[in-house]
């Protein structure tokens, strides 16, 4: 078992711990928490929804007004308040919904967090934020509001389809590619053994803590963490969610490395085909890529309309093995990533 991680906050301190099913059975059966968890989840472990919970059919039409009165409504009807502990167990998209829910009804209600898909656990459970969506923008609403604790558990993973399991793998890409390990990377052996996993969420929590402990509240550093990002959340909607968050990244990592590549004399070429050979593995027998989703007009509308846009195109890039915020004013560099990426990809499957 690994060593809790602490995290440090400006808004309160919490750990992350790497515990058993046993240990999260014996904290869902206490009379005080309420338990909100995925429909999925649920069936796959049906003792943690036991004694009331709130079982939610989660999709990412969750993360919207409409989709918010869902869990207020339960809330309502569970009675909860500032005395409250909830359980939330689930993956990104509940626990974004539920984080948001939970920071702001009567604001502000403890809740712990149990991550229980590779994306989730691998990167998002940490860094306390909470967010939807509203039209076209991804995540424009949210808050930053830590859990009280953060418990992983592997089991969970073994449950996860082939496609959810290897779009989750797409932080991780992210973290290699930001590491400078992507050489050095697990990744198509852990596509073969699941069971290898665990030193890998292990590790990229660690150094996404050593980020955020540094800058909390996206003012610079936290910033590299949007590595792949930019046209990642485009992508997304461009495809009407068919492709997933987590391949969604590995695809935007790409683009990010193509357009590095043209804008640096020094960028080591080796890297973009390792990137490239590894992104297949993932990508392999899931989604079918489609030629519409990498349009460059419908694409840069996304990036407009993102919430990190500042009225001008910015990309974190790699220069020199490590992160950089670069200003993109060549766009002709944009389009042929665009192109040249999608030619690389669109025989995956």
């Amino acid at each position: 078992m690994y060593s809790q991680i602490t995290v440090k906050s400006n808004i309160k301190d919490y750990s992350v711990s790497f515990v058993s099913l046993e240990d999260i059975d014996k904290l869902t059966d206490e009379d005080f928490y309420l338990v909100i968890i995925d429909k999925n989840v649920a069936n796959n472990f049906p003792k943690l929804s036991y004694g009331g919970a709130i079982i939610i059919d989660t999709s990412e039409e969750l993360k919207t007004w409409e989709g918010l009165q869902i869990i207020f409504d339960k809330f309502v009807e569970k009675k909860v308040n500032t005395l409250t502990k909830l359980v939330v167990i689930g993956g990104g998209v509940l626990q974004d919904a539920a984080g948001f829910c939970a920071s702001v009804f009567c604001r502000g209600i403890e809740y712990i967090l149990i991550p229980t898909t590779l994306l989730s656990q691998i990167d998002s459970c940490v860094g306390g934020k909470t967010s939807i969506n509203y039209k076209s923008r991804k995540n424009i609403i949210g808050t930053f509001y830590p859990p009280n604790e953060i418990l992983i558990c592997e089991d969970f993973l073994y449950t996860l389809s082939h496609e959810d399991f290897s779009s989750g793998l797409g932080e991780l890409f992210k973290f290699d590619l930001l590491r400078n390990k992507i050489t050095n990377s697990h990744i198509e052996k852990i596509l073969d053994e699941k069971k290898l996993i665990s030193p890998d969420v292990y590790d990229s929590l660690k150094f996404k803590v050593s980020i955020l402990e540094i800058d909390e509240f996206d003012k610079k550093e936290r910033k590299y963490l949007n590595f792949g990002h930019t046209f990642g959340h485009a992508l997304e909607i461009t495809s009407k969610y068919k492709l997933s968050h987590g391949y969604a990244v590995v695809i935007g990592c790409l683009i990010a490395l193509y357009v590095s590549k043209k804008m640096y004399s020094n960028f080591d070429k080796n890297i973009y085909q390792v990137a490239l050979k590894t992104a297949k593995k993932i990508l392999s027998n899931t989604v079918q890529i489609e030629k519409d989703w990498f349009a460059y007009d419908s694409l840069m509308e996304c990036v407009k309309s993102d919430k990190k846009n500042t009225g001008c195109l910015n990309m974190v890039l790699i220069k020199n093995n490590n992160p950089v915020i670069q200003k993109i004013e060549d766009y002709s560099i944009i389009r042929e990533a665009l192109v040249k990426v999608y030619e690389a990809l669109r025989l995956c499957n």
